[in-house]
This record gives structure tokens, C-alpha cells and sequence, in this order.
């Protein structure tokens, strides 16, 4: 990180006092200390090869060039199952196989239907009691922290139905989904998909091409929150990727930021 830092000031110290980019043999130079760097027997030779091996165009630098190299973690014991959240299109037919196929390992979660005003239901997501909520005729389907609770208490994973950006409001009670999106190629691979059982209905080109877009949106904002990527198909290949998923990260240690919830 201490070469990577220079490396950077030399480059900008050099574009301002000539007004021209880095010259060919300047660059010829720099390459030639990272030949000698791997030259070098010793055993910082070698940690500078390993040093020269990963690529930092993707480490981020403020404006006064402090890196973002290290962050301190804190360790989270998931000792209940993991939330599992599905984004992507053809949703609800994935998450009502998983069930039927896997009845013992998934579990829906159930929507509370709650007859209140706006602002009682917004008071209840500020006061950490909803995750999500969606408008109905005269009523609402509320996503309770109670009700998600009560699935993983059991032992089962819970399939959540909320949209990506409740995925916060999880973290601030501490609760940690798996997030699992499902990427097709295009609209016209969402068309082609049906299921004697789970998907009965031909989807539609209009409903196909507004859930490709869709998608499409959803990964571009909330990519960050991805624990895993399952290539678009047939039903039962998309749900047996998804149980590999959830399982791998079921065992796995978790680890946040120190200091967020």
C-alpha cells in the first residue's frame, strides 16, 4: 500500500509541474523497480511480488489520499438460520419451490395484514417493529421483525418478500439475510422459462421485458448487498443453486463493519 501511495504522488506530482502525463520512460522505470522487487530473494522481495501481484486500481482513495485498505470487523454469531431474500425475476415460482421441494429447510414469510393509517405504519418501520410494508386496497401487507424471528426460531430459513432497499432496515436490528439475486441474459429468456407445476402461465413479452428491466435496476443499485449470483434457467437448476448458495453461507463466519449494526 506504502508503494501504491508514492507511486500515485509521483504521478500526480509529475502531471503538474509538466502538464503531460507520465512519460514512457518513467513508466519503464517503475516497472523496472517491480522486476527488481522480484528479483530479489529475501523475504521482502517476496512479500513486494505479492504486494506487485494484486491489482489496487479497484482500492479506493479519498481526495487527501487516506486508504480504504483496512476496516475494523466485528464477528456475528448466526446461531439461527440465515433470512433468505431472492431478487430477480420469476420470484415467487422459485420461492414456492423451495418450499414445496424443501418444507423443513424454507418457510414464506407471512404477511401481516394490518388496517391502519400511513403514518401509523411508517411510525412502525422507524420504530424498528416492520421491515417493509405494501399498500393494498384498505389495508396493508406488513413484513413484521416478529414474524421473521418466529421462522428462524424454528429452525427454517425464512423467504422474505420485501423490496431491496428494507435490506438496511434488516441490518439495523440485526438480522442478516442471504441475498441471492438471478441474472438472465436478456427479456427473451424469461419468456422461454415454465414449469408444469410452479409456472403454469406463459409469461408474457411485456411482463418478461418489465422484469428484465427490473432486474437490471435492482443490480445496478443494490449489487452491494449480493451474497450470490445465479445464472437465469429452469426452475429446479435455479433452485438448486440457490440451496448451495444458502448453505455455504449458512456455515460460514460473519463479519460487519465495527461500529454499524
Amino acid at each position: 500500500m506504502d508503494q501504491e501511495f508514492y507511486r500515485r504522488h509521483s504521478v500526480t506530482d509529475m502531471k503538474e509541474d509538466s502538464g503531460k502525463t507520465l512519460s514512457a520512460a518513467a513508466r519503464r522505470s517503475f516497472f523496472r523497480r517491480k522486476q527488481k522487487h522480484k528479483r530479489s530473494s529475501s523475504k521482502d522481495g517476496k512479500d513486494a511480488v505479492a504486494l506487485d501481484a494484486i491489482s489496487t486500481d479497484s482500492i479506493p482513495f479519498f481526495d487527501d489520499c487516506v486508504s480504504l485498505a483496512y476496516q475494523r470487523v466485528q464477528k456475528i454469531e448466526c446461531t439461527s438460520p440465515r433470512p433468505v431474500l431472492v431478487l430477480g425475476p420469476l420470484t415467487d415460482p422459485v420461492k414456492d419451490m423451495l418450499v414445496k421441494e424443501s418444507p423443513g429447510k424454507f418457510f414464506r414469510c407471512v404477511l401481516e395484514v394490518m388496517k391502519a393509517s400511513q403514518q401509523a405504519i411508517e411510525r412502525g418501520v422507524k420504530d424498528s417493529l416492520f421491515i417493509d410494508y405494501k399498500r393494498r386496497s384498505g389495508h396493508f401487507d406488513v413484513t413484521t421483525v416478529a414474524s421473521i424471528k418466529e421462522i428462524t426460531e424454528k429452525g427454517c430459513h425464512c423467504l422474505l418478500d420485501i423490496a431491496p432497499h428494507a435490506i438496511e432496515r434488516l441490518h439495523s436490528v440485526h438480522i442478516y439475510p442471504i441475498v441471492v439475486f438471478v441474472r438472465y441474459k436478456n427479456a427473451k429468456q424469461i419468456k422461454e422459462q415454465k414449469d408444469p407445476i410452479y409456472l403454469r402461465d406463459k409469461v408474457s413479452q411485456k411482463h418478461s421485458k418489465e422484469q428484465f428491466e427490473s432486474a437490471q435496476k435492482i443490480e445496478q443499485d443494490y449489487s452491494k448487498f449480493f451474497t450470490g449470483i445465479v445464472q437465469g434457467g429452469a426452475l429446479p437448476y435455479i433452485c438448486t443453486q440457490i440451496m448451495t448458495i444458502v448453505d455455504q453461507e449458512q456455515s460460514k463466519v460473519l463479519w460487519t463493519p465495527l461500529g454499524c449494526p
